[in-house]
């Protein structure tokens, strides 16, 4: 980790009210993934700091120079059977034992693929596993301690950009992972006034709590981490989530995404444009979300209920 100078608090704001810190792939997607921090990180905090105004993804370059490390990335491996069971459940196939691993090593977040990767916070929680926080960020007045970094998050413009960003796209679910960061979740993206619903996964002994909040055509689904023993580890419940979550997509969910020549999923220059722009508007400046190529798929997609929860479950 290096950093060099010692940034203001307006400089970071400036930084963080951008995809920095993000995993990314498709914005356009109709999936967004929303966790605490980027893991692992690929950004270092280097001057100048320059906002982000396009987001990253995991194309075929990023998967040759990762592709080794990417072996030991269990929490992107366990969204990718998330996401390859609600594919086979929005296209009504069955769901082989192997196929997320083909969604995790050729698609997930694919600059055209079904899903997008963001984080509330843009630094990660543990930065080597070794160094403390404090020690890393050593001179930086702004970022020590934790706390003050945290709060400039919520109370600046990260969380504005987020709900900013989600305004703009509208997808159609936004998966929150992580019942410790519910206030945040629901911080930054203003789900306080929002009725939330609570729904239960069983698809064996264990139950796990969801907590959802529809508004807007976006459903966000808050869900257990994945990790540890309460959380959703085991294949049965990722399935099961994914079959769940395949429920209320289509199978033009699956399509190819691409950008349009323009290139809509770039920001303008000026963030301050953006976030002002959306409140007039709704919509940034830059033209609207490009749409899917749709591909039909020869098979007959079978009867899925409009709400996000399949009979049964």
């Amino acid at each position: 980790m290096q950093h060099t100078g010692v940034y203001t608090r307006q400089e970071l704001d400036n930084y963080f009210a951008s995809y920095v810190g993000m995993e990314g792939g498709n914005p356009r997607a109709n999936v967004w993934i929303c966790d605490r921090s980027p893991h692992p990180w690929y950004e270092r905090l280097v001057g100048p700091l320059r906002p982000r105004t396009e987001p990253l993804a995991w194309d075929a370059a990023f998967r040759a120079k990762h592709r080794e490390a990417m072996g030991k990335w269990l929490n992107h491996q366990r969204i990718a059977r998330i996401m390859a069971a609600a594919r086979a459940q929005a296209l009504g196939i069955r769901l082989d034992d192997n196929d997320w691993k083909e969604y995790y090593w050729d698609q997930l977040y694919a600059p055209d693929g079904a899903e997008f990767k963001l984080n509330l916070f843009p630094l990660p929680v543990m930065l080597d596993g070794l160094t403390p926080w404090s020690k890393v960020f050593r001179g930086q007045s702004e970022l020590v301690p934790k706390d003050r970094y945290l709060d400039l998050c919520r109370h600046g413009e990260r969380f504005r950009f987020l709900r900013t960003l989600c305004a703009h796209w509208r997808p159609k679910v936004v998966i929150c992972i992580g019942y410790r960061q519910a206030d945040d979740f629901v911080r930054a993206f203003e789900l306080d006034q929002v009725a939330c619903e609570e729904r239960q996964l069983q698809p064996a002994d264990q139950v796990r709590l969801l907590h959802a909040y529809e508004r807007d055509g976006t459903t966000w689904i808050l869900c257990p981490a994945l990790a540890g023993s309460a959380g959703l580890t085991s294949d049965v419940q990722l399935n099961a989530f994914g079959k769940l979550l395949g429920a209320s997509l289509a199978p033009s969910d699956f399509d190819s995404r691409p950008a349009a020549a323009s290139d809509p999923g770039r920001l303008p220059q000026s963030q301050t444009a953006l976030l002002a722009g959306s409140a007039s508007t709704g919509l940034p400046s830059g033209g609207y979300p490009a749409q899917r190529i749709h591909h039909p798929d020869p098979r007959e997609a079978r009867q899925r209920r409009s709400d996000f929860v399949p009979q049964g479950m």
